[in-house]
């Protein structure tokens, strides 16, 4: 039985038209097959690519571990800044009591008329006290310092008799932490804030007792 017409390979490698009867002139290279569809594509078959990877790329897991350690930097320094600014601050403390020499300046003590005048006097952390003609209303707290130490937070000190002279008091709590405070009345008012330096290593306990001391 003869071969049915069409495009048939020869031993050169190419093809040759067969019409059903005999062998034609005609020669062709022969055809590629087609070149498989993409993966995913309607009607190509399934599994001869592998699929797609899932999560994340090794370029994105690596800008996600810089960022965490440039987050672990900043807290880093903010710790030992906060560290460094207490200790600096703390030395300040000292220098400040050395500049007010109250038994130099007045033997006998601070005047007790005068704001930040009288005597020593010892209370609870949140306790208002007097100094002199000056009051420190109640309600003030300790605030935490980047978890090393503490800051002495809403203090405030109301003025009497009319004087505005600044006042000037360290504290000492029972744990050995220690600060020194300075106020001045607003402009216009007879009250302001208390501002103290910060604490660090120690920090009091919220019911500390605390010996408040006239500097000036």
């Amino acid at each position: 039985m003869s071969a049915p017409p069409g495009w048939h390979p020869q031993p050169d490698g190419r093809d040759r038209w067969w019409d059903g009867q005999q062998w034609t002139d005609h020669f062709r290279d022969p055809v590629a097959p087609a070149a498989p569809a993409p993966y995913g594509t309607p009607g190509a078959p399934q599994g001869q690519w592998p699929p797609p990877k899932r999560g994340m790329s090794g370029g994105a897991k690596g800008c996600l571990v810089a960022a965490v350690v440039v987050v672990l930097l900043v807290v880093v320094a903010l710790v030992v800044g906060g560290i460094f600014f207490a200790r600096t601050a703390n030395r300040v403390v000292e220098d400040v009591r050395t500049s007010f020499p109250t038994s130099s300046a007045f033997p006998s003590g601070l005047p007790s008329d005068l704001p930040g005048g009288g005597e020593p006097v010892e209370v609870t952390v949140g306790e208002g006290f007097e100094l002199g003609s000056a009051s420190v209303e109640p309600g003030w707290t300790l605030g935490s310092l980047a978890g090393v130490g503490a800051t002495v937070d809403g203090m405030t000190v109301t003025f009497g008799g009319g004087n505005a002279l600044p006042v000037v008091f360290s504290m000492d709590f029972d744990n050995g932490a220690s600060t020194t405070c300075t106020a001045s009345p607003a402009e216009g008012a007879d009250s302001g804030d208390v501002s103290c330096l910060p604490m660090v290593d120690d920090a009091p306990d919220d019911g500390a007792r605390v010996t408040v001391t006239p500097r000036f």
